[in-house]
């Protein structure tokens, strides 16, 4: 009974995590009659979106340690398995930064302006969050190396589209679009070099050895996509 529990309340954190993410970059849709008045289409507000990412932040990509019980652990699953949570972490941080996604905050900007989260402020806040360690000088567990690894690598898809992913459509109503052109791969670009520049001024001040070595290793990830001669 312990492994199915665990299975399930996973499955409904997940579940949870997904309708809070569905608020960044969201759109609503009221339908109306010819007489009534207002818009079909308005922005989810500002300050929704931005509550949206920080409950991601704090709930989510900060490892909730209470779903980590080794009591627990130990009886459902071989420590050589993927943990279950890495898998929710990764697939939300991946799904917020689809460039679908990406793609309608910046259309979302030009269609309603400041009552809409901005690409640039939501790439600002998403870094900041998941590479928190680089202000606090704090050391990382493993689930925060996994999800900043995820982090660079999607930004790196975002610039450097593999034949598969540049070939698929954009998940969003209407045709699907290529993003190359927009500024989605400049805001990834920018992020990354932002990124770079603050790896290289916070290591030499985080004392754990394997955060160094993460850190270095995504310096060389990050040289590698913006220049991959």
């Amino acid at each position: 009974a312990l492994p199915i529990f665990y299975t399930q309340l996973v499955v409904q954190y997940n579940r949870y995590m997904g309708h809070v993410l569905k608020n960044v970059g969201g759109v609503y849709e009221t339908f109306k009659s010819v007489e009534e008045k207002g818009d079909v289409y308005t922005p989810t507000p500002v300050a929704v979106q931005k509550s949206a990412m920080n409950f991601l932040q704090t709930q989510l990509f900060t490892t909730p340690k209470w779903l980590l019980d080794n009591s627990i652990l130990n009886k459902i699953s071989s420590p050589v398995a993927n943990e279950r949570l890495q898998t929710v972490q990764t697939n939300v941080l991946k799904s917020l930064l689809d460039k679908g996604r990406l793609y309608r905050l910046t259309t979302s900007s030009t269609r309603f302006n400041n009552a809409t989260y901005s690409l640039h402020e939501m790439m600002e806040d998403t870094r900041k969050g998941i590479f928190a360690e680089l202000s606090s000088h704090q050391a990382t567990d493993v689930f925060r190396r996994n999800l900043q690894k995820t982090y660079v690598s999607q930004l790196g898809d975002l610039i450097n589209p593999s034949g598969s992913s540049a070939a698929a459509p954009v998940l969003r109503a209407g045709p699907a679009v290529d993003v190359e052109n927009t500024d989605v791969v400049s805001e990834a670009k920018a992020q990354l070099k932002k990124l770079a520049a603050s790896i290289q001024a916070n290591k030499g001040s985080i004392n754990d050895a394997t955060s160094v070595n993460h850190f270095d290793d995504l310096q060389d990830r990050i040289k590698h996509i913006l220049d991959p001669k």
